[in-house]
């Protein structure tokens, strides 16, 4: 599974972090709009026992008090309001008709601790006795409900007065919940319900509207941390474009300048002129391998027809004729790598140059053929070859006669003794196909990615006579790259190991 890009997981991000703060968020205002409502209705429910303390106080009035609060608070009273009256010793004068039977009173926490002084007359919790029904019982003055319900003969009620602190509960009744106020004093206690069916659906609809536009938010926000951080990104597209085409033969290429940011304009110039240290010493490095195979090929020159004249006026088999013929193996060998140096250099410069001209690659395969069966002789090697006859390229005949050849000594060197060397040249109308393959202990998977670098030789610790300085390979990759082609390994195994050039058909 590909990872996931850096622009996807910042829009990504930017939602997730954006959907916890909503959410948090929605939950904490839901929470305060809750506990709002909520005091809301304990704030109704005291005012209507504040505001109809007359409906509640009279013992013998009871069986008229459904319809008078039906009458009070019209239609929607059964579905709106419970009521319960009790007295100081727990004995239920009233109990509203439609009361659900789910909140049994006797289940429910209706006793209220604690008692403060009477309040002023004038306080909302009293219970004027202008408003109380007219009353049968017998007692007077200011006891309250329990002791006088009503008033004496011959004068007004007392006043009723709620002295002991309130407390509100909720409670769940069959289709919704009841929000519970239990008033009262010393003498009697009142329990006022109301319905909370239409706050629900007020917080329902609230969270509704949340859930609903919760995802076209985070979409939005996911969509602008995408734009975001693709403008944030930008200039690291760009720094990695350009690096892609940084070769060595690109090395003048540089990352445009940015005005985004301060920070990505600073990051930019760092890196241009890093560039421009890279190219200086790359340059200079090329400069000299070329100037130096350059210069090293006249001396060498001289050396060796000096040690060819040498050799042969040396008596035969003489000391000084086993000299120079060793100095002369080892003046051609400095000649082999010195041009080797001077062909990369003019590579990594760009500067190779190409004598194209069409060429018949199998009859020159064949002849290359020939004089490896002399270098393979003492190996006791097999030859298969499979070549495809007359197929023509164009290309520069001493270069791809270097890289080719430089495959095949390659498989000689590192191949076993009466081992197998297979070669195979095919073709199509627009490729050429050279497999040469040999039967070696193969390379090890550690190696097979730096096999073309420069001067990198596998280690074969306990092979004698295998020598090279690590240049071949590379040599010959840089000259079919030059001839438009490529140069791979193909495989490589125990027993097995085989490359493969392809050449484009020019002719």
């Amino acid at each position: 599974m590909k990872q996931l890009s850096s622009r996807l997981k910042i829009a990504l991000l930017s939602a997730a972090i954006s959907g916890v703060v909503l959410i948090a968020f929605g939950v904490v205002m839901w929470v305060l709009i809750y506990n709002q409502r909520i005091e809301a209705v304990d704030r109704e429910i005291r005012t209507l026992g504040s505001r109809h303390p007359g409906l509640f106080a009279g013992r013998g009035n009871y069986a008229r008090l459904a319809s008078s609060l039906e009458f009070t608070f019209g239609d929607d009273f059964t579905n709106h309001i419970l009521l319960l009256i009790r007295d100081s010793t727990g004995q239920t004068f009233y109990t509203s008709p439609h009361w659900p039977e789910i909140l049994d009173p006797g289940k429910l926490d209706l006793r209220l601790e604690g008692n403060s002084p009477n309040p002023p007359p004038t306080s909302t919790n009293t219970i004027s006795g202008d408003n109380l029904p007219r009353n049968q019982g017998s007692g007077a003055g200011r006891g309250g409900m329990g002791r006088g319900f009503g008033m004496g003969r011959g004068g007004p009620p007392p006043d009723v007065v709620f002295t002991k602190p309130p407390k509100f509960f909720t409670a769940q009744g069959p289709d919704s919940a009841w929000r519970f106020g239990v008033l009262g004093n010393d003498d009697v206690t009142l329990v006022l319900g109301l319905n909370q069916q239409e706050v629900e659906q007020e917080l329902n609809h609230l969270r509704d509207a949340f859930l609903i536009t919760l995802p076209g938010a985070l979409f939005l926000v996911g969509w602008g941390g995408w734009v975001v951080s693709g403008r944030a990104l930008r200039p690291l597209k760009t720094i990695a474009e350009t690096a892609e085409r940084v070769t060595a033969r690109g090395l003048d290429q540089r990352i445009p300048e940015s005005g985004d940011s301060p920070e990505t304009s600073r990051v930019i110039q760092v890196l241009n002129r890093m560039m421009d240290r890279l190219e200086t010493s790359f340059r200079q490095a090329i400069r000299f391998s070329a100037d130096a195979s350059h210069e090293l090929k006249t001396p060498l020159a001289i050396m060796q027809g000096e040690l060819e004249n040498a050799l042969q006026a040396a008596a035969p088999g003489s000391a000084d004729q086993q000299l120079f013929s060793n100095l002369l193996e080892e003046t051609q060998r400095l000649k082999t790598i010195t041009r080797s140096l001077l062909l990369l250099a003019q590579a990594d410069a760009g500067q190779l140059k190409l004598a194209l001209e069409p060429m018949d690659l199998s009859a020159e395969l064949d002849a290359m053929i020939e004089d490896a069966r002399v270098l393979a002789a003492d190996a006791r090697l097999q030859f298969d070859i499979e070549l495809q006859p007359q197929l023509r390229v164009e290309a520069d005949r001493a270069l791809l006669h270097t890289a080719i050849f430089n495959l095949i000594t390659n498989a000689i060197k590192y191949n076993e003794p009466d081992g197998k060397l297979s070669l195979a040249l095919t073709g199509t109308d627009r490729q050429t196909v050279f497999t040469i393959c040999n039967s070696g202990p193969g390379i090890p998977a550690a190696d097979q990615p730096r096999i073309f670098d420069r001067f990198y030789r596998v280690g074969r610790s306990g092979r004698p006579g295998v020598d090279g300085i690590g240049l071949g390979l590379s040599l010959a990759r840089e000259i079919v790259r030059a001839h438009g082609g490529e140069l791979a390994l193909k495989e490589s195994r125990a027993g097995r190991t085989c490359f493969e050039m392809r050449l484009n058909r020019r002719a």
